[in-house]
């Protein structure tokens, strides 16, 4: 899937799960890019969510992104845990003996218990939204994809309540030339903060992808929003 230069787009329902998104890329010119994200349902009744960021810009970036979703979607429709849809991604993109790298956040999400399962491969970290405010989910060990072919990567499990929203995004949401990236994260958590507390209820997921800031022009930007329902 090539992301279009702006991408956004409000996917309804998937298995109980709300899910609005926010792409766009910095090579105006190829217009498609190296980051990508993957909202689907699944066989045994999950949700797939996932994003992740190829370095580079352009066609070869956007010609490995295609080939890593491909992977997480398959994978992931066989029923493989994040853990090991990420080690996968990692040991194909080792085989390739190129310089190229990249980062992924891989989750699976129960409706039948509202749990999310997820893993990270040298990702930012997930945000969650709840009444109390906005802030980042424990960061499971893994690095990046296409380092060391011997990689693991470990998962992590969370219940979420009624009202709660996960945030998945790449780092041109959120870096800045000037700041810190840990700074940009918190501008993004206190974006989705004001857009809820602005929001009425059955808006707060398409208010809170239109309220937050683009980070760095100058890279693909990936913006995920999950609601359960």
């Amino acid at each position: 899937m090539a992301l279009a230069v702006h991408d956004l787009a409000l996917q309804g329902d998937i298995n109980g799960v709300r899910v609005a998104v926010r792409c766009e890329v910095a090579d105006r010119t190829a217009n498609v890019g190296g980051d990508w994200y993957l909202s689907m349902a699944l066989p045994d009744g999950d949700v797939l969510l996932a994003v992740g960021d190829v370095m580079g810009h352009g066609r070869t970036a956007a010609a490995t992104m295609v080939q890593l979703r491909a992977v997480m979607t398959r994978l992931s429709l066989a029923g493989d845990e994040p853990g090991a849809v990420l080690a996968a991604l990692n040991r194909m993109l080792c085989r390739r003996h190129t310089t190229m790298l990249a980062t992924a956040v891989c989750g699976r999400f129960r409706p039948a218990d509202r749990t999310l399962t997820w893993a990270r491969a040298g990702h930012l970290p997930i945000l969650r939204a709840t009444s109390e405010g906005v802030s980042p989910l424990f960061q499971p060990p893994g690095m990046a994809l296409g380092v060391d072919p011997a990689a693991r990567y470990s998962q992590a499990t969370v219940r979420l309540a009624g009202g709660e929203m996960l945030f998945m995004y790449t780092d041109g949401v959120v870096e800045q030339r000037d700041r810190a990236i840990d700074q940009g994260v918190q501008d993004l958590a206190e974006d989705v903060r004001l857009a809820m507390r602005t929001a009425a209820p059955g808006e707060r997921l398409r208010n809170a992808i239109d309220q937050a800031r683009r980070g760095n022009p100058d890279d693909d930007a990936c913006l995920l929003a999950a609601e359960p329902v």
